[in-house]
């Protein structure tokens, strides 16, 4: 089982870069396109954006394949089973609160005048990205002995 606790553990860093990912397309993605912003934010925001979009793009692709890799290497479904599926509701339900507080804070600054589709785009990548990283934090799967003999 050492392999597949590599397998794990190498989807717990891909999920970390599909976070980062995620989070760096969605809030440069909004600074490119406001108006809130000197344009010299445009073209930065722009490339930042892409390379967000890129590093998701990778990640997840990668994560699916190490998924497939564990699945048929040993025949253990570790995007589906029982413990997955708790994790992810759990962190589902940690993504909930982070994107009840920010939505609180987006419409607070929104009151100062900061553009809508900027908070939106940053309330995306917060909330999507807060749910991988609650992911990961709650997989403990393989962390202790009894878990790698459940």
């Amino acid at each position: 089982m050492d392999q597949l606790e590599k397998i794990n553990a190498r989807m717990r860093v891909l999920l970390l870069c599909q976070a980062a990912g995620f989070f760096f397309w969605q809030a440069a993605g909004g600074v490119a396109q406001t108006d809130s912003l000197p344009q010299a934010f445009s073209g930065p925001g722009l490339m930042v954006s892409l390379s967000g979009f890129g590093l998701w793009l990778v990640s997840i692709s990668l994560y699916f394949l190490d998924a497939r890799r564990a699945h048929k290497l040993f025949g253990y479904d570790v995007i589906n089973d029982e413990w997955a599926r708790d994790v992810r509701r759990r962190a589902a339900e940690a993504a909930f609160w982070v994107i009840t507080v920010s939505t609180v804070l987006a419409m607070t600054i929104s009151n100062f005048g900061v553009d809508g589709g900027l908070l939106l785009k940053l309330l995306t990548g917060v909330t999507v990205s807060s749910f991988f990283v609650a992911t990961v934090f709650y997989d403990r799967r393989g962390d202790t002995a009894e878990d790698t003999h459940a």
